[in-house]
C-alpha cells in the first residue's frame, strides 16, 4: 500500500470542540483548550505521522463577529488556512443552532472535500445526523471516546492522496517552543479568569534558555488597561505567582527538568494596534 500524507483543516464556530478534536488526534495537548469561546488565536499545524500515512492537521480560530483588529486577523487566518487542504473538517456540537454557512461556502466555492463533524455527542444520546449532499461524509462523535477518535482518524487517512511525507516522522509541529510554551502561559491564564481579562492578555516568551539541567523562560504578558493589570497581578502579586507554578509543572513534565518563569505585565492597547497584530499574528 502506499504512503499517503496530506493537508486537513478544522474549521467551525467557537467553542465546539475544534482545539479538543486537534490534539486528540495528535494525542498531544498542543491547541489551548478551555471551557471559554475565541481561545484559539492563530492557525497552528500539528503532524501525526504512522508507518502508513501522515496527517498535516490545521486548528483554526473559530469564526467571530469582528469587534477587533485582533478579530479581523484570525478571521483571514482561517480562510488562508483552506489554501492547499486536502479535506476540511467543519466541526459544530450536538447543541449549536447556527451552523456557519459563508465558511462552508468558502470550501465549496475552493473544491475542497468536507467532513461534517457533529462533536459532543455524550451531551445528547438522542442527537439524529442529516444527510446532506453537500459533504463527503458525516460524523457523530464525542472527543471524550477514543473508539471515535481512533475511527475520525481512519476515515481522514483514507481520504488522503498518495504523496511521500510532507515532515519527518519526529516533527509535531510547524510551531516553535517558543509558541508552544507561550501557549501553555496563556491557557493557565484562560483557566483563572473570567469576563475580559482571558481576551485582553498576549503571551511572548522573549528569552528561553534551554540548558542542561534548567530551562529558563522569561516575556511580556500584555494587557489593555492598569486594571487588567491589577487583576493579573492578584493582591501582592499572588495570581501571577499561582500562573507562573501551573504553567511551570506543565512545562517540567514536558521537559523533565527544573523550570525558571519570569513574566513582566506591560499595558498596552494591543488588540488594536496594527503594527503588533501583524507581526504577531
Amino acid at each position: 500500500m502506499s504512503f499517503k500524507s496530506g493537508f486537513v483543516t478544522i474549521i467551525g464556530n467557537p467553542n465546539v470542540g475544534k482545539s479538543s478534536l486537534f490534539n486528540e488526534i495528535l494525542n498531544f495537548d498542543l491547541s489551548v483548550v478551555t471551557h471559554k469561546s475565541q481561545t484559539t488565536r492563530d492557525s497552528i499545524k500539528g503532524i501525526l505521522t504512522t508507518a502508513n500515512f501522515q496527517i498535516v492537521l490545521s486548528d483554526t480560530p473559530g469564526h467571530v463577529e469582528s469587534s477587533y483588529l485582533l478579530h479581523d486577523k484570525m478571521n483571514k487566518n482561517i480562510y488562508s488556512s483552506l489554501e492547499g487542504s486536502d479535506l476540511i473538517l467543519y466541526i459544530t456540537d450536538v447543541k449549536e443552532k447556527n451552523i456557519n454557512q459563508n465558511l462552508i461556502d468558502a470550501v465549496i466555492k475552493l473544491e475542497i472535500p468536507i467532513f461534517y463533524i457533529v462533536n459532543k455527542s455524550d451531551l445528547d444520546i438522542n442527537y439524529r445526523l442529516l444527510n446532506n449532499d453537500l459533504f463527503l461524509d458525516s460524523f457523530l462523535i464525542s472527543t471524550k471516546n477514543k473508539k471515535d477518535i481512533n475511527n475520525m482518524i481512519n476515515k481522514i487517512a483514507q481520504k488522503l492522496p498518495a504523496h511521500p511525507a510532507f515532515y519527518s516522522k519526529d516533527v509535531l509541529t510547524d510551531k516553535n517552543e517558543r509558541f508552544i510554551n507561550s501557549e501553555i502561559v496563556r491557557g493557565e491564564i484562560f483557566k483563572s479568569f473570567t469576563q475580559e481579562v482571558p481576551y485582553s492578555t498576549h503571551v511572548e516568551i522573549n528569552s528561553f534558555k534551554n540548558d542542561e539541567k534548567l530551562l529558563r523562560i522569561e516575556g511580556y504578558i500584555y494587557v489593555e488597561t492598569e486594571s487588567q493589570k491589577s487583576i493579573l497581578l492578584g493582591k501582592k502579586g499572588k495570581k501571577i505567582r499561582e500562573i507562573s507554578k501551573n504553567s511551570r509543572h506543565i512545562i517540567e513534565k514536558m521537559y523533565n527538568k527544573q523550570v525558571y518563569i519570569n513574566f513582566t505585565i506591560k499595558v498596552l492597547k494591543w488588540r488594536n494596534d496594527q503594527k503588533f497584530i501583524f507581526s504577531k499574528y
